[in-house]
């Protein structure tokens, strides 16, 4: 794999920017470089003959030069994306290149910027924005040319555990803030009629066509499978994919686009007669960059088309053994296009699942001989899931906290309606033309997709299919990364078992578990900042969460979801508070009463007081106001949640 120290030699560029937070000097540069240029040697200096020495210190030179393009390329495009500061108080100009309107009845638009007037000058800017319009009286679509002016704020994380990473999310998607804006303060002033806004306008159309073909039980999960939108999936259906590890299906990326391919090649095998193995390959690629482009060109798409179109004409050049430096290969023309893509969680859990696929399948495979056919395809797609679960799971416990038991279940039920629950709407939206054929094919596409549903549901009912809780710092993540990769690798394809480095797992694994014992054990009371009154109380393993009497909030239900999910236990119950509640847990007593500026909370003869509305005088505690106060007396201020040991 003589591509894999240049790729480490481009991602460690790209980490060493965003670490450096344009800090760096050319000094400090230099000697990161020559740092990194020694340990690339130490590295790989086994892989070459030790009488050529040459060779490796090639590489190693290589992967620095590689090194400094990835910082090079990273700090350009930090300089080009404009700043909050920049863009607010002026003239904006950009492309809405998304649009949707929420349940409460506002408009949001996705913006890329082209150009901003500072003064009497127009120069060219670049990033993207959020814009939240009050009315409904102008309506903007995609390809909408538009100006505008408005302050902006920049995007700020929820200290609520569990919570999204709204911070990190759009920083590394080029996004630069956000805003409410009045309609007198955007205008339409002309449409952009690119490829892009083409494609987009097409998925627009397919998505809105599948809710009209499809019942509204499965509607939903068609458009996630085609088009990558998960906005009209059932929130319960949507827990049941994420519980089970199956969350991949409804992302239009990898995992799609390589049974795509594999579906193309299958029905190119029966023109056999008329085109050669070659342009069937070739066929194959252009059709599946035709469904990159149709299902919207995101860029999490665009990532698996590229990807799969060098694996593919790896294929087509006959070349033996080189399936992971073609992914390597990707990874490297990919992250040249853009650095950011390092830091989507899409991107690292694709290329990780591959990388663990090209590396571990066969030797898994390898470990069971099975003589039944229908047996040994089963297990042949259960290796594949084995491989991409030891590769991932260091990521999945580093980003969500969680590791679904039963996997393989899910794989199996994944591997059975797979194939089918993607083949059938892409054949709908190319048939919907012929009456009689499109009315089986919906009968069909809704049947395969309530089987999948039913599927997911009955693995995640399964009693204990998930554990939750787990907790993973960047330092952490890292170290199980490394141990995880080098045992599997001894044991797996050197076929040796020395002590050391699964010493060394045993006590990684030692560790998290007494990690999250711990967290499940801890007894705590907490309110979470929201705009109504809301929190959990986690006491002996049981947790229980209590909120307002007020109509559900959305936002209310999904901090308690998200909470409820850090915590790594089952809920076991929920209180809906009303003008005075006693609870009683263990050998706890809590009063909640409501008052006229918002609640009392009483706990074991102690008394705090959560603000709703008034003037907080200023020895309260700003954890225990509502998040309307919060904003408004600490707007640009972090503030934890109230939490108390009990």
């Amino acid at each position: 794999m003589p591509l894999l120290p240049l790729t480490l030699g481009l991602i460690l560029g790209i980490l060493l920017s965003f670490v450096s937070d344009g800090r760096a000097d050319l000094f400090g540069l230099g000697i990161f470089l020559g740092f990194i240029l020694l340990l690339l040697y130490l590295v790989f200096a086994g892989l070459f003959r030790k009488s050529f020495i040459l060779n490796p210190i090639i590489i190693a030179a290589s992967a620095c030069c590689f090194t400094l393009m990835g910082f090079v390329k990273t700090e350009l495009i930090k300089a080009n994306v404009f700043s909050v500061e920049q863009v607010s108080e002026n003239v904006n100009f950009g492309t809405v290149f998304r649009s949707a309107i929420s349940e409460s009845g506002y408009q949001t638009i996705h913006i890329s910027l082209d150009k901003t007037s500072i003064g009497n000058k127009q120069i060219t800017s670049s990033g993207n924005i959020i814009l939240t319009l009050d009315t409904l009286e102008k309506k903007y679509e995609t390809g909408d040319y538009v100006a505008f002016r408005t302050s902006l704020e920049t995007f700020r994380t929820e200290t609520n555990p569990g919570s999204f990473d709204a911070a990190y999310y759009y920083g590394t998607h080029h996004y630069i803030g956000r805003a409410f804006i009045p309609s007198n303060c955007i205008v339409k002033t002309g449409t952009r009629n690119n490829i892009t806004t083409f494609f987009s306008k097409q998925q627009d159309q397919i998505a809105r066509k599948l809710q009209l073909w499809l019942p509204k039980s499965v509607s939903g999960i068609g458009t996630a499978l085609l088009l990558g939108n998960k906005a009209g999936i059932d929130p319960q259906v949507l827990d049941s994919f994420s519980n089970t590890g199956a969350m991949h299906v409804l992302a239009v990326s990898g995992l799609h686009v390589g049974i795509i391919l594999i579906i193309f090649q299958y029905i190119l095998q029966f023109f056999s007669r008329w085109i050669t193995k070659k342009q069937s390959i070739i066929f194959s690629v252009v059709l599946i960059w035709a469904f990159g482009l149709l299902s919207g060109a995101s860029p999490s798409v665009i990532r698996a088309v590229v990807m799969f179109t060098i694996l593919t004409f790896g294929q087509l050049l006959s070349r033996k053994n080189s399936g992971m430096n073609n992914l390597l290969l990707s990874a490297v023309i990919l992250l040249m296009y853009d650095p950011y893509y390092l830091f989507d969680i899409g991107f690292q859990l694709s290329y990780i699942a591959l990388a663990g696929i090209f590396l571990f399948q066969n030797p898994v495979y390898r470990l069971i001989h099975i003589r039944q056919k229908w047996l040994d395809w089963f297990w042949k797609g259960s290796a594949v899931g084995i491989a991409a679960t030891i590769a991932t799971t260091p990521f999945m416990l580093y980003w969500f906290h969680q590791f679904p038991n039963y996997f393989l279940l899910s794989n199996i039920v994944v591997m059975l309606l797979g194939f089918v629950v993607l083949l059938f709407p892409i054949i709908l939206v190319f048939t919907a033309w012929i009456p009689y054929f499109k009315t089986l094919i919906i009968f069909l596409t809704a049947l395969s997709l309530q089987l999948l549903v039913i599927g997911i549901q009955f693995v995640d009912r399964v009693p204990g299919s998930l554990s939750g809780g787990f907790e993973l710092d960047f330092f952490h993540f890292l170290i199980l990364l490394t141990i995880i990769g080098y045992c599997t690798y001894q044991a797996l394809i050197k076929e040796t078992l020395s002590r050391l480095p699964f010493i060394a797992f045993a006590c990684c694994f030692i560790f998290l578990s007494w990690k999250r014992e711990i967290k499940l054990n801890r007894n705590e009371f907490q309110v979470f900042s929201a705009k109504q009154f809301c929190g959990i109380i986690q006491y002996e393993g049981r947790l229980i969460s209590f909120y307002e009497s007020s109509p559900k909030n959305k936002q209310v239900v999904q901090i308690l979801k998200n909470a409820v999910r850090d915590s790594g236990l089952n809920r076991s119950r929920a209180i809906v508070l009303k003008s005075m509640n006693r609870l009683t847990i263990g050998n706890k007593n809590i009063l909640f009463t409501r008052h006229k500026n918002g609640w009392r909370i009483t706990l074991d003869g102690k008394t705090f007081n959560y603000r709703t509305r008034g003037t907080p005088g200023k020895d309260e505690n700003k954890q225990l106001l509502s998040q309307r106060l919060q904003d408004y007396l600490y707007k640009d201020e972090q503030i934890q949640p109230f939490k108390i040991s009990i």
